[in-house]
């Protein structure tokens, strides 16, 4: 693990405490019993926050992972946009994470842990969110890849990570099919980000193109 990798999960870490210190200090009674309400969405307000944090994640490993297979940039901001797509693929998943643990606290859906896991087994929007359990899974299985890339060689760990695709495409049309806060406003936000990838990814095979071009002159 780098250095900034190091340092940035210290500084969340950091942040972390002290938001739970001052948490701890001012309210923690409270929100115990707003947590306990029969009637509470808190649980639904954080896995539905959470989930949109995911994904705007899983959309910034997704265009960055873009950039470097198309080898846009190079040298140390090739490095370092590398280092970020890693990063921000991890904290995608850890974000995923949450979003799915809090809707074990869900009041309204109850859902249990086979619910959780197991794709297509939940009550609610049962198709949609069987996509999202998909993605989720598949989103885990390439950036597990990265670990055993020494071991799978590179063509198999380079054919693997084009699920990745996969799983960002699947995680759109989950969030707008299982999002009941989805409206116009974040339609277009969603639609505008799909779209930068789609963009990313004409220019890529456009590079690739080209190259393959060059190298046939020659």
């Amino acid at each position: 693990m780098r250095l900034r990798t190091v340092l940035a999960l210290g500084a969340a870490v950091g942040v972390g405490a002290a938001g739970g210190a001052l948490w701890a200090n001012s309210g923690a009674a409270a929100w115990a019993v707003t947590l306990a309400a029969p009637e509470t969405k808190a649980f639904w307000y954080a896995s539905r926050s959470t989930g949109w944090v995911s994904y705007g994640l899983l959309w910034l490993a997704t265009c960055l992972g873009v950039s470097l297979s198309g080898k846009v940039t190079r040298g140390r901001t090739a490095a370092l946009l590398a280092e970020l797509h890693r990063f921000s693929a991890g904290l995608a998943l850890g974000f995923l994470g949450v979003h799915a643990l809090a809707l074990l606290g869900d009041r309204y859906v109850q859902p249990d842990a086979v619910d959780i896991l197991v794709p297509f087994r939940f009550s609610e929007r049962t198709a949609w969110v069987g996509l999202g359990q998909l993605a989720a899974y598949v989103a885990a299985v390439v950036y597990g890849s990265l670990w055993v890339r020494r071991r799978t060689g590179y063509r198999f760990w380079r054919a693997l990570h084009y699920a990745a695709f996969g799983a960002y495409g699947l995680a759109t049309v989950h969030l707008l099919g299982a999002g009941t806060d989805v409206g116009p406003a974040t339609g277009t936000a969603v639609a505008a980000s799909a779209a930068v990838v789609a963009v990313l990814l004409g220019l890529r095979t456009w590079g690739m193109d080209r190259q393959d071009r060059r190298r046939g002159v020659r």
